[in-house]
C-alpha cells in the first residue's frame, strides 16, 4: 500500500514482521533526515534522527508545535539509553517494565546531550518501544525524537487510517503494524530531587511504589 508523502509518496509497509531490507531502509531515510512514522506501544508517532536539530525542526513544524514541551525519545534498549542520558539506579525488574514499554521516565537533560531545541524544557522522556521490529530499527538507526503522529491536542492515532492527510504528507515511510491496543506507559518523573508518578499506565500505581521506594 503507497500513501501520498514527502516530495511524492510515503512508503507505507504493512508488515507484522519488518524485513532487515525494510529496517536499512527506514533507518537511512533517518539517517538523512527525513521524518517516518512508527508503531509505539500505544499508538503511532513521528520519529526521526535525536541529533538532527533540522530533523526536530521538521518535526515540531509538521505538528505545529507553538509552546515549549518536553523532548521526547524513544532507545533500543536501556543501555543505548544510558548511552545516551544520565538514568538512575534501577533494578533488573524495574529495567524489565522500560525494556517492555510499559514504564517511561522523565529525567533532566545532560548538558552533554546533543539534542537542541528552544522548544523543549530541560527535560527529556525516555520510553523504549515494545515492537520488536522498531527496537532492531533503533538499534540500526540510533536513538530517535518522537512525537505523537497527530497535531497537539488530538489524541495518538491507533490505526494509519486514523492518521491526518497532513501528516502523512509530511513523512517519508510509514510502518503499519495495524490497529495498536497497548495501554499507555505509566511515567516516573525526575524532574525534581524526589520522584513523582506524573501517569498510572501499564504498571499499576502499588508497582510503581514498589519499584520506586522513594516515591
Amino acid at each position: 500500500m503507497l500513501i501520498r508523502g514527502i516530495l511524492a509518496i510515503a512508503r507505507s509497509i504493512a508488515k507484522k514482521s519488518i524485513s532487515s531490507k525494510t529496517i536499512t531502509e527506514v533507518a537511512a531515510a533517518i539517517h538523512a533526515g527525513r521524518l517516518v512514522i512508527l508503531p509505539a506501544t500505544s499508538g503511532y508517532i513521528i520519529a526521526c534522527d535525536s541529533q538532527n536539530t533540522s530533523a526536530i525542526t521538521d518535526l515540531n513544524l509538521l505538528r505545529e508545535n507553538s509552546e515549549e514541551h518536553i523532548l521526547s525519545m524513544i532507545f533500543s534498549s536501556v543501555s543505548q539509553m544510558d548511552s545516551e542520558v544520565t538514568i538512575p539506579n534501577l533494578d533488573q525488574e524495574t529495567k524489565k517494565y522500560i525494556e517492555t514499554g510499559q514504564l517511561t521516565l522523565v529525567l533532566p537533560r545532560d548538558e552533554s546531550m546533543r539534542v537542541s531545541s528552544d522548544k523543549y524544557k530541560e527535560l527529556v522522556a525516555v520510553n523504549i518501544p515494545i515492537n520488536p521490529s522498531v527496537k532492531k530499527l533503533l538499534e540500526s538507526s540510533g536513538p530517535c525524537a518522537v512525537a505523537a503522529a497527530a497535531i497537539p491536542g488530538q489524541g495518538l492515532p491507533v490505526n494509519v487510517k486514523d492518521i491526518s492527510l497532513r501528516i502523512k504528507d509530511g513523512v517519508e515511510y510509514i510502518l503499519d503494524a495495524g490497529q495498536i491496543s497497548g495501554t499507555v506507559s505509566s511515567i516516573v518523573n525526575y524532574e525534581k530531587r524526589k520522584p513523582i508518578v506524573s501517569r498510572i499506565g501499564a504498571v499499576p500505581e502499588e508497582t510503581i511504589k514498589k519499584l520506586f521506594p522513594e516515591i
